[in-house]
């Protein structure tokens, strides 16, 4: 069996973070990776819910490709989030919870072989 554990953290932003050369490339590549992976689970949580299956974009980056059997795969999935307190990350905490409530309803289906 695989196991996969993954820590995504929250989105960078360029402006605050003040990456330059390298750091920013990694920075652009990291957030293309979430907004790729925001994009399979609305895909599949939307296939959930209607019963209509539609392309889901797991080749459009490297994490979504590795993920692919933990994203409405054959596997057990456990997904834990977490939110900042403070004001200041209001923004970033309720895209973190609206992300988290799509996932809900992505169904995985586990089979013993």
């Amino acid at each position: 069996g695989k196991i996969h554990l993954v820590d995504l953290a929250g989105s960078e932003r360029l402006k605050e973070s003040k990456s330059v050369n390298e750091t920013a490339n990694e920075t652009v590549h990291i957030n293309k990776s979430l907004l790729v992976l925001g994009q399979v689970i609305s895909v599949l949580s939307t296939d959930a819910k209607k019963g209509q299956p539609q392309h889901v974009p797991y080749r459009d980056s490297k994490l979504t490709k590795l993920l692919m059997d933990s994203l409405g795969g054959n596997t057990k999935t456990a997904l834990i989030t977490t939110v900042a307190p403070g004001q200041r990350y209001a923004d970033e905490t309720l895209n973190t919870l609206k992300f988290a409530m799509r996932a809900k309803h992505v169904r995985n289906k586990p089979a013993i072989r």
